[in-house]
């Protein structure tokens, strides 16, 4: 059974190889594909629609009926394209999630090549398979936190606008063009959607939807309430520009207060692992039953859950909502 499930793999890692070979091929040295996508750059760069969100992404035409299928049918692709939206990312979907594949298929068949656990190894394989996933979620926060940095001068800059007599959708057009990336570029797409006749409501609504920060909701909703009801606008960026400074100010206090317990995670966390090498280099024989022996390796797991559970809960007390 074993060297039947081995064969298995064996066959299906090599075909995965082949094909993702065969992808790159088609996509980045195939000359009519080239010529394609330097023809589709020039018309996206023309009308600038190139941060467009997944909801226009549906009507593209270099989409595949496969990706069209999967947006329409299962929710999480369509929350993994809004992720790589966020984060930048030049891959596609359908391309991380063949990578994640491949990944997992490959840290399956070395498991068996070494006999290893099947739980641990199914661990592994998820861990080394949903990495990219961390990645991308780190440079999504990182994109958001420079946003919401940005966003009170940029609220100062469309309130000065307005006192200038430029309109709101100008005022939006200038901060996309004076201010650098990721802000600049996102209210320069609302700029353009607008243009191109979208409604207000929905470009501002989708630009929260790529952003997903509570200081950008905040400034969409209390836009979008004025944009139906009236009032002094200018006042009221003001109050919100000032409104989510001092939200940074409390949470850089926080984060302050907070650092003791997220020391002691760091700390409490990699203890475990620096002993257990201190204790495999002095005496290899003492930590050997944890790799060899089916007792050692439901002790491993059983601290593997101990230790996310202990993550969990400082990570839960450290964080304050501010």
């Amino acid at each position: 059974m074993t060297t039947f499930l081995i064969s298995f793999f064996a066959f299906a890692a090599v075909i995965l190889i082949v094909l993702f070979a065969y992808g790159v091929w088609v996509n980045f040295f195939d000359p009519s594909n080239k010529a394609k996508r330097k023809r589709l750059k020039s018309i996206k760069s023309a009308v600038q629609w190139g941060g467009q969100s997944p909801s226009i992404a549906q009507i593209n035409q270099n989409d595949s009926d496969l990706e069209i299928w999967l947006r329409s049918h299962y929710r999480v692709f369509v929350r993994l394209e809004n992720l790589l939206h966020r984060a930048r990312s030049p891959f596609s979907a359908l391309r991380l999630l063949g990578i994640m594949s491949a990944v997992f298929i490959l840290v399956v068949m070395l498991g068996l090549l070494v006999h290893t656990n099947p739980i641990v190894l199914f661990v592994l394989a998820v861990a080394f398979a949903s990495s990219p996933l961390l990645w991308l979620s780190r440079q999504a926060n990182k994109r958001r936190q420079a946003f919401s940095e940005k966003l009170p001068e940029a609220l100062d800059y469309v309130t000065r606008s307005l006192r200038a007599g430029h309109s709101l959708t100008s005022a939006i057009g200038i901060v996309g063009k004076e201010f650098p990336g990721p802000i600049g570029q996102e209210f320069k797409i609302v700029f353009d959607e607008i243009s191109f006749g979208i409604p207000f409501k929905e470009a501002m609504d989708r630009l929260a939807d790529r952003v997903e920060s509570v200081d950008l909701n905040f400034f969409v909703i209390s836009l979008e309430i004025q944009h139906e009801t009236g009032g002094n606008l200018t006042e009221l960026l003001e109050g919100l520009a000032k409104t989510i400074r001092e939200r940074f100010k409390l949470r850089g206090k926080v984060r302050t207060l907070s650092a003791e317990g997220r020391i002691s995670a760091l700390v409490l966390g990699s203890m475990p692992f620096i002993l257990t090498a201190i204790l495999t280099v002095i005496n290899p024989e003492y930590t050997s039953v944890l790799w060899s022996t089916p007792q050692g390796h439901t002790l491993i797991m059983v601290m593997a859950v101990l230790m996310a559970l202990g993550f969990f809960s400082l990570n839960r007390i450290s964080q304050i909502k501010v």
